[in-house]
């Protein structure tokens, strides 16, 4: 039987790794960039601010989304 070369496995996996967490950071700011232009103020804010305003915004927007239905429902739409 023949061994398995053990620098070439370990350099391909950290290659393999670096390359994920780089993936992984770019789409986290994409993901970030993307949330700021939701959310109404957020432009310039930080993470902190940026999260407790999402939670403000999804809350507001479900509040919204229920007076409409409720709205839909009493006049038979």
């Amino acid at each position: 039987m023949r061994k398995a070369c053990r620098g070439h496995g370990t350099r391909m996996s950290r290659l393999v790794l670096r390359k994920k967490v780089k993936f992984a950071k770019f789409s986290v700011r994409r993901n970030l960039c993307t949330l700021r232009k939701i959310v109404p103020g957020c432009g310039d804010a930080d993470l902190e601010t940026l999260f407790q305003r999402s939670i403000v915004h999804i809350i507001e927007l479900k509040s919204l989304v229920y007076v409409l239905r409720n709205l839909a429902n009493s006049h038979g739409v």
